[in-house]
C-alpha cells in the first residue's frame, strides 16, 4: 500500500455531537434532543446547517468558526471505538498514513497528541474548504511522491467518495460517520466498511 489517507470527522474522530451542539448554540437554541439528532444523521455539516435555517452563504464563514470553536474543546472529542487499534497496526505493518479534512491542522494535531496517535501519521492536511478535498489529494499524491494506484483514501461523507474517484483515487467509504450508508453505496466506492474492525480486512484486498 503506498498511502493510506484518512479524512478526519466522522471517520478518525466521533464529532458528530459537537457539530450538532455547535449549529444549536450558533443559533441560540437549546441542545438538541435525541430525537432530532436522529434526524440529522446521515447529513453532512452543510447539509446539517441547511436543514436548521442557516441560508447557503453563511456556510463558509459556519466551518471557520466552526474550526476555532473546536479547538476550545478538542480533547473532549472521542476517537470512534477501534480507530487508535486499526490505525496503531495498519502503522505496523508499514503503511504511510496521512489526514486530509476540512477541520484545521491545530485541532487534528491536538487530537491526535491527546490521544496518543501523532506518531503514525506522516502529515496532515487540513483546512479544507467546504468543497475542495479533490485538490488537497491531488497535492498531498504530488507532495509525497506516491501514486494513486495502491493508495486509499478512507472516508465517511460523499463529497470524500466523490473527490477520490474524481482523481481516480481508490476509495473506501464508512457507515459509522455522518453520510447514511445506502448513499455511500450509490456512489459505488471500492467498499463499505461496516465498523472500524472491517477496514484492515477491506485493505487488505485492494
Amino acid at each position: 500500500m503506498a498511502a493510506i489517507i484518512f479524512d478526519f470527522d466522522g471517520t478518525i474522530a466521533d464529532s458528530f455531537d459537537y457539530v450538532t451542539g455547535f449549529l444549536a448554540g450558533t443559533l441560540g437554541r437549546e441542545p438538541l434532543n435525541d430525537k432530532q439528532k436522529r434526524e440529522l444523521k446521515g447529513l453532512s455539516m452543510a447539509a446539517m446547517a441547511r436543514r436548521m435555517g442557516y441560508g447557503w452563504w453563511r456556510l463558509p464563514w459556519l466551518l471557520i468558526k466552526g474550526r476555532r470553536r473546536m479547538g476550545q474543546v478538542i480533547t473532549s472529542v472521542q476517537p470512534f471505538d477501534g480507530i487508535p487499534d486499526v490505525i496503531e497496526k495498519l502503522h505496523a505493518e508499514g503503511h504511510e498514513l496521512f489526514v486530509v479534512s476540512s477541520n484545521s491542522v491545530q485541532n487534528i494535531h491536538a487530537f491526535l497528541h491527546h490521544h496518543k496517535l501523532h506518531t503514525y501519521f506522516l502529515e496532515v492536511y487540513g483546512g479544507i474548504g467546504l468543497f475542495g478535498k479533490a485538490p488537497a489529494l491531488r497535492r498531498l499524491l504530488k507532495e509525497q511522491n506516491v501514486k494513486p494506484a495502491g493508495s486509499v483514501y478512507i472516508g465517511d461523507e460523499l463529497r470524500d467518495v466523490e473527490a477520490a474517484k474524481s482523481i481516480k483515487l481508490p476509495v473506501v467509504a464508512v457507515a459509522w460517520g455522518f453520510a447514511r450508508p445506502d448513499d455511500l453505496e450509490d456512489l459505488g466506492p471500492l467498499a463499505l466498511a461496516q465498523k472500524p474492525a472491517d477496514l484492515l480486512a477491506v485493505l487488505e484486498n485492494i
